[in-house]
């Protein structure tokens, strides 16, 4: 049986380092697969801050004789930004929070940009960059491609669109009591804690309570619509699914005792549970094998192992020896006279160094 139970453990662990091998692998894809994704946007980036610091120069050098840049192909499309460039960059994997304090629904405020100052309500937030979408903030002029027109039926060329915010640079609204008027205000939460875990392990939902620390103000979630599930002619119908069709008892189980089997895989080397008639027959034969090494050691004795293991079981088999009264007395005159003898010799030892 300890064969078994030690083949499970190693099963275990290999499984534990294969696992953890595979998620840094994973990890490490990611973080490639994102390096590429982000390095044409970067690429992106640095050519226009090339283009517009030789832009600058020029015109500074120039002064009134500075050619203008909005004619020809960039008539129309001077000053504006690619649809690349709405969202920033990946934050990597290790780095990303498992969630936010801010979702979409909630009034923020910018505390940075050109819309310092401003609330508005977001509309999405992006947790791979740490960024949120606010409704009518951060606008910019966005340059629509040919081939994104192609089968849309507004074919304006220049669209305004709301850029990413950096979550750093929003704080989140909420209305509190003012406790001299008695009026219910906005206030600027500078600083908001996810607290409360909660789990459910069969739904996969994690939900959190946002806590204003100091206050230890509750923050409710925005209410989330209902979504509307449209009906069809091949859907079950309510008093179907609500129909018992069938009444638990204690004289009969549910499903066969076999059912375990094929929910657990009673072949599997990670089982660690198992049945008596395995478990009593596994047993026998540890018992057998440790017999059969026993008898082996004993054949291969010598004379004096022999004679010392012949001794061994006398003394084990007469057993600790009993104290007469007689050895009992014995034993206290011995322990009495060493006492007067210790004591002689402390009396002698003190009258020398009084000496």
């Amino acid at each position: 049986m300890q064969k078994v139970l030690q083949r499970t453990a190693h099963a275990k662990a290999q499984a534990v380092r294969r696992a953890l091998k595979r998620s840094q692998k994973n990890a490490a894809d990611i973080r490639l697969r994102d390096r590429k994704t982000q390095s044409p946007l970067g690429n992106e980036m640095a050519d226009e801050i090339r283009a517009a610091r030789r832009v600058r120069r020029e015109d500074r050098s120039l002064g009134p004789l500075a050619p203008r840049r909005d004619v020809g192909e960039l008539q129309h499309t001077y000053g504006t930004m690619s649809p690349q460039r709405l969202q920033g960059f990946l934050k990597p994997v290790e780095k990303r929070a498992e969630a936010q304090p801010i979702v979409a629904g909630d009034r923020v405020v910018l505390v940075e940009g050109r819309d310092q100052g401003r609330i508005g309500r977001v509309i999405s937030v992006d947790k791979k960059r740490h960024e949120c979408t606010v409704q009518g903030l951060n606008l910019v002029d966005i340059a629509v491609p040919d081939w994104a027109m192609a089968n849309e039926a507004d074919k304006t060329p220049i669209r305004t669109m709301e850029a990413a915010v950096p979550l750093p640079s929003v704080r989140l609204i909420h209305k509190l009591e003012d406790p001299e008027t008695g009026t219910i205000r906005d206030v600027v939460v500078q600083k908001i804690e996810l607290r409360d875990v909660w789990h459910d392990r069969h739904l996969g939902i994690h939900r959190r309570t946002r806590i204003i620390p100091g206050l230890e103000e509750q923050v409710p979630w925005p209410r989330k619509e209902p979504r509307e599930e449209p009906e069809h002619d091949i859907d079950t119908l309510r008093l179907d699914v609500e129909a018992q069709t069938w009444v638990p008892t204690l004289l009969t189980p549910p499903m066969p005792t076999s059912v375990i089997d094929e929910l657990r895989n009673k072949y599997s080397q990670f089982r660690d549970r198992h049945d008596e008639d395995f478990v009593a027959k596994k047993t026998a034969e540890d018992e057998a094998e440790r017999n059969k090494r026993k008898s082996l050691q004993e054949a291969a004795t010598t004379p004096l192992q022999e004679a010392k293991r012949r001794e061994r079981q006398e003394r084990k088999a007469r057993g600790f020896p009993e104290l007469t009264p007689d050895m009992l007395a014995k034993i206290g005159e011995v322990m009495a006279r060493n006492r007067r003898s210790i004591k002689g010799g402390e009396t002698e030892g003190a009258s020398v160094s009084i000496a």
